[in-house]
């Protein structure tokens, strides 16, 4: 059936350019277009574009340091204490109680591939008898949780407790992901039917006035709906989740190659301390360029750098910065705060990225820009943080967690190389606290394929321990 023009014009209102090519499309394009545009509330997209201006602006006065009662320094704990955190998190896995929620939307653009960023071989050659199978980020995941599992049995003997693993892709990442998933999950000793993968929501793109734009002459530019869309993509399954046992959830990025996929220990503090939300920091570098977490007029914020001003660099008396609790967008969640208002219908406030975006011009001719031409609105995850009731900040120790995969390799930073030197330069610590001699210095060590934290590399003591990570 002809889509109607004179009612889709009428949808669009003041939109109603994006119709301008419409003598031109097939009956397919149109159609195509007609059910794009029906998806589409324009009266909800302008004031989105609209509130994203005024967007909060902290006030510099009431802004605070997470108080020292609040902010808990990993590195700093007794190892007893450690130990009986771990303990309690592994409980909980031994009793189905964790979910972890990977956020997996991205695609690998600034690495030269089209593919999701998870997927894309990294270079690794795991040794024989490694519970990691594959080589992608997501592959390393699966193992870790597979090692978490194990672990949590052998710690409570006679449970089996299953991790459920959540995956967020957007809609140009879900397909390549899922398919990928149904081989590296089973290969690395897990099933499918305890993963969970969705969706967040796209949004339209605007241009620097406002206006929504073409990506082809019968497409609207659109974009994933940022790390925040995930509670509302999130709220259809949390009643799957809930019957399966699930309490605690745990939020983190797939490019992160150290990541401590499902953290017993920092999920023992959160049951330990009674919190509905905590958020995983590192100490900032100064003139790092990540926001911070601060309290202001009492309740939790990601306060970005940007915003920080002279506070960005003021320093207490031992000398460190104030500020220093960098967000690395890594949290845990009970299912209670969760389900307190995660519906279909919840919206987080939508902040502003200036954006280079290719589109069609009114005179049909492809723009394809050099320098930022519009705007993408992003939903930030953290803007959730005043909602908490019991908020705690938990401070990992950077090289053993955090190494992200975000760049070509010609800048030298945050790109494969430097991953993979930091999950060699992790393996080869563990090998040697469990008295293992590393062979040689230009050799990468693989004991991140055998162990979730460094645990049970014990009968390698006094071994000389050789094989390349790396084809």
């Amino acid at each position: 059936m002809q889509p109607d023009r004179a009612e889709l014009e009428k949808r669009l209102g003041d939109e109603a350019h994006l119709l301008r090519f419409w003598d031109e499309l097939e009956q397919p394009q149109r159609e195509a277009l007609a059910a794009q545009i029906a998806e589409i509330d324009v009266a909800q997209c302008q004031e989105a574009f609209t509130t994203s201006a005024n967007i909060h602006v902290p006030n510099l006065d009431n802004v605070k340091p997470v108080p020292a009662d609040r902010y808990i320094v990993s590195s700093k704990l007794p190892s007893e204490e450690r130990e009986r955190l771990t303990k309690l998190g592994l409980e909980a896995i031994s009793r189905n109680e964790l979910c972890v929620l990977v956020l997996a939307g991205g695609q690998a653009s600034r690495l030269g591939s089209a593919e999701p960023k998870g997927t894309i071989p990294l270079g690794l050659a795991f040794p024989e008898g490694s519970v990691a199978q594959g080589d992608s980020l997501l592959s390393i995941q699966a193992a870790k949780i597979r090692c978490l599992q194990d672990l949590a049995s052998r710690t409570f003997p006679g449970t089996h407790g299953k991790i459920q693993w959540a995956v967020m892709t957007s809609a140009g990442t879900k397909e390549a992901t899922l398919k990928h998933l149904e081989k590296i999950v089973p290969a690395n000793g897990l099933s499918i039917d305890d993963v969970t993968v969705f969706s967040q929501a796209n949004i339209p793109a605007f241009s620097m006035d406002g206006s929504l734009l073409l990506s082809k002459k019968g497409e609207v530019c659109t974009a994933p709906n940022g790390n925040g869309g995930i509670y509302s993509a999130l709220s259809h399954h949390l009643p799957k989740l809930r019957q399966r046992g699930v309490k605690y959830l745990q939020t983190y990025c797939v490019d992160n190659i150290l990541c401590r996929v499902g953290d017993p220990t920092m999920l023992g503090m959160v049951i330990d301390k009674k919190a509905d939300c905590a958020a995983k920091t590192l100490e900032k570098i100064p003139g790092e360029l990540i926001g911070s977490i601060t309290i202001e007029d009492g309740k939790p914020r990601v306060t970005e750098y940007s915003e920080l001003g002279n506070l960005e660099s003021k320093t207490g008396p031992d000398g460190k910065l104030l500020y220093r609790a960098g967000s690395i967008a890594i949290h845990f969640f009970t299912m209670d705060f969760l389900e307190s208002f995660c519906t279909a219908d919840f919206h987080l406030p939508y902040h502003r990225a200036l954006k280079k975006i290719a589109h069609f011009d009114q005179n049909g001719h492809l723009v394809t820009p050099k320098e930022p031409n519009g705007i993408k609105l992003e939903q930030f995850i953290f803007d959730v943080f005043p909602l908490s009731s019991n908020f705690y900040a938990w401070e990992a120790v950077r090289e053993d967690e955090f190494s992200p995969l975000k760049n070509a390799e010609s800048t030298g930073k945050d790109c494969l190389s430097t991953c993979v030197r930091d999950l060699a330069a992790q393996s080869r610590r563990w090998l040697e606290a469990a008295g293992a001699e590393v062979d040689s210095i230009d050799k990468i060590f693989v004991a991140a394929a055998r162990s979730y934290s460094g645990e049970g590399l014990e009968k390698l003591a006094g071994q000389k321990v050789a094989g390349p990570l790396v084809q």
